[in-house]
């Protein structure tokens, strides 16, 4: 359970017209009251069927909490908008959200998309979770209507990076980043990290996402005497491409990076001795080692995710995703609220600590929005995938 701290209670709102006072939209469907949350995805454009897994674990969540009775009685309803994953369409999108009431949103998905829709969230009279891990969406000064339920850069580079220098004893490291807001700010932040220990990265290669052939990037950090390789890659194919150049080089250095190394396609596009020396940050709480097994909560969440092939390729990230924590923590602090109102959310989330989620104990403050501590995190192994003990989306923990 969360610990919520002592909240003055200002009374509690029933029924649909304190609901609606408060900027929740309420409705009826099929003879139900109903909570509206604004649900923003791609459904069309180059990114769709990407993106679509990583809401799998808020659809449990919404099924799960609808099961149990909804959201003090009301049942869950989603308010699709396709964004396009376009940064250009978020302010749009989010605007008409607001002006149908709607108060509750997952989504959008990306950094570049939600910093983009944060622009125009911080002033509204909302509660969100975006699924970016831009450090900045984690700052609670300057997106307060925002909540961070997966890490951020800072932490990834940190845990990524310290893997490279502490436990592999790799020295000189060089970057290769997609050209994304999330390339950038976490090869800004692995910089950061490597200047607290004195060093610099031996290159740092940024390739643009149309990038046909990334031989040429990786035979730069090969020549700039790279000895590790910081991959911040959040696509599947161009990471593939990686581990094909570095097998036609027969070039297998330490490789380090984003959880998007865990998709199970990779293993089929990219040749396993590539693989061999591949690490991913992950949750502690979705690995597994020779003696620790995830624990009854993760293994039945792991079994629901098998109701959606979909989600099978990139099942690691789709259970990283925050929407499933993010509803369940709103269902708990609206039950004990018993309110809908907004202000009243986010003065509870902000107050929140050990909140027991699904990938690690979350914690807020006004200032800190990004929920998960390191302790969440761990290292896991690339080809623990081929593990009966995978489950889709468990890895095994790096030593």
């Amino acid at each position: 359970m969360a610990n919520i701290r002592n909240i003055k209670r200002r009374g509690v709102l029933t029924g649909a017209a304190g609901a609606l006072a408060a900027g929740v939209t309420v409705g009826r469907a099929r003879g139900e009251e109903v909570i509206r949350i604004g649900w923003i995805r791609p459904t069309t454009g180059r990114l769709a069927s990407s993106f679509a897994p990583l809401y799998v674990g808020g659809l449990i969540a919404v099924d799960e909490i609808n099961a149990a009775g909804g959201m003090l009685g009301r049942r869950i309803e989603r308010v699709e908008e396709d964004d396009e994953a376009s940064p250009a369409k978020e302010p749009a999108i989010m605007r008409k959200l607001q002006d149908a009431g709607v108060s509750l949103i997952c989504g959008p998905t990306g950094s570049s998309q939600s910093l983009s829709a944060l622009a125009v969230g911080k002033s509204a009279n909302i509660v969100q979770a975006v699924y970016a891990n831009a450090a900045e969406v984690g700052d609670g000064t300057k997106y307060p209507t925002n909540f961070q339920f997966c890490f951020n850069t800072v932490q990834e580079a940190t845990i990524v990076v310290g893997y490279l220098l502490n436990t592999l004893g790799v020295r000189k490291i060089g970057i290769l980043q997609e050209s994304t807001a999330f390339g950038e700010q976490a090869t800004a932040a692995s910089r950061a990290v490597l200047d607290q220990a004195g060093l610099k990265p031996t290159d740092v290669q940024v390739y643009p996402l149309t990038a046909p052939d990334l031989t040429p990037y990786i035979a730069n950090l090969r020549k700039s005497g790279a000895e590790g390789i910081v991959m911040w890659t959040a696509n599947t194919p161009q990471a593939a491409a990686v581990f094909n150049a570095l097998s036609s080089q027969q070039w297998f250095p330490p490789i380090c990076g984003h959880n998007g190394l865990l998709s199970a396609s990779l293993l089929k596009l990219a040749p396993e001795d590539a693989l061999k020396n591949v690490y991913s940050i992950h949750f502690r709480n979705l690995s597994f080692t020779a003696g620790e097994s995830p624990g009854p909560r993760q293994q039945a969440f792991a079994a629901k995710l098998h109701a959606y092939p979909e989600a099978e390729d990139g099942a690691a990230a789709v259970a990283a995703a925050p929407y499933y924590d993010f509803l369940h923590l709103l269902r708990q602090i609206i039950e004990t609220e018993k309110s809908f109102d907004p202000d009243r959310i986010r003065r509870a989330l902000n107050a929140t600590t050990d909140y027991a989620g699904l990938v690690g104990a979350y914690g807020f403050t006004p200032a800190r929005h990004t929920g998960l501590s390191l302790d969440a995190l761990c290292m896991a192994t690339v080809l623990s995938l081929k593990d009966k003990r995978a489950q889709w989306c468990f890895r095994q923990r790096a030593a």
